[in-house]
């Protein structure tokens, strides 16, 4: 269900939205645009968004990394944001899909220690974003989909993970709380939809997502609410939020299955040396 858009006259105040690929769900859009400085096309009053890649949160305080995820942060808040405005950090699903369970595992750490010392490095960063005067607000990390086990060259909807779905979604809830708290504590925001994406068993809602990890805009209205709470200057309309009913996750379930189908047929000419 598409949010409610501002009716007010005037331009809201604008929250800029950096990070990985899941700052692109504060487009509007169901899609990953192009990597920054490419300009996306954002559908949305409230937010402007800058993908700077497929930056961690770990790496995120830290120099000369492979994604160069700190160079390209402080370039966007540089040349692209004013000064002393609202800044929405979107980092660490990747940190708790791919690497949080492989770490515990390989150094023999229980999970929760190897969470903090990532939050502790991460918000190195977030403290240096509200050190330079920025209205910081923190994304949570969403929940792992179901059935990502791994990488498959060509296929945009597979995704690395380690550890099971539990392990995973355990990680994030981690992650999340240990965020929340430091947030408290630095002045910084902390916008949360993780529990309305996950059932009474803990287990990822796939009816929220477009693809293996990213959330589609089923969950933008769910989200705005929670942000008109935390940031009531933005002037964020009461949302419409359309109930989870047996039905619709049914016909969700069937539509994928068709596409998968459809995927799989398309490639039959390819297999026998025709097209």
């Amino acid at each position: 269900m598409a949010p409610i858009l501002a009716t007010t006259l005037g331009s809201p105040p604008v929250v800029h939205c950096i990070g990985d690929s899941h700052v692109c769900f504060f487009s509007g859009q169901d899609t990953i645009h192009a990597a920054w400085p490419d300009e996306p096309d954002d559908r949305l009053p409230w937010f402007q968004t800058y993908h700077i890649g497929s930056s961690l949160a770990y790496s995120l305080s830290r120099s000369g990394t492979r994604t160069r995820g700190r160079e390209r942060l402080f370039e966007v808040l540089d040349s692209k944001v004013p000064h002393g405005a609202c800044v929405l950090l979107s980092f660490g699903e990747i940190d708790c899909r791919a690497h949080l369970v492989k770490q515990s595992q390989i150094k023999g750490l229980p999970i929760e220690a190897i969470v903090e010392l990532c939050l502790d490095e991460y918000f190195k960063a977030v403290k240096e974003v509200v050190g330079r005067g920025f209205q910081v607000i923190v994304y949570n990390v969403v929940p792992s989909r179901v059935g990502t086990k791994g990488t498959v060259p060509g296929d945009e909807d597979n995704y690395v993970t380690t550890g099971s779905l539990r392990e995973r979604n355990r990680a994030s809830r981690l992650f999340n709380e240990g965020a929340r708290r430091r947030c408290a504590g630095c002045g910084a925001r902390f916008l949360e939809n993780f529990p309305h994406l996950v059932d009474g068993r803990g287990k990822t809602i796939r009816w929220y997502f477009w693809d293996s990890i990213h959330l589609s805009q089923r969950a933008m209205p769910g989200t705005l609410t929670n942000l008109r709470v935390i940031c009531p200057e933005l002037g964020i309309p009461a949302q419409r939020i359309k109930r989870l009913g047996g039905l619709a996750v049914v016909w969700d379930v069937l539509k994928r299955r068709c596409r998968r189908v459809a995927k799989e047929v398309g490639k039959f000419p390819r297999l026998f040396g025709s097209g």
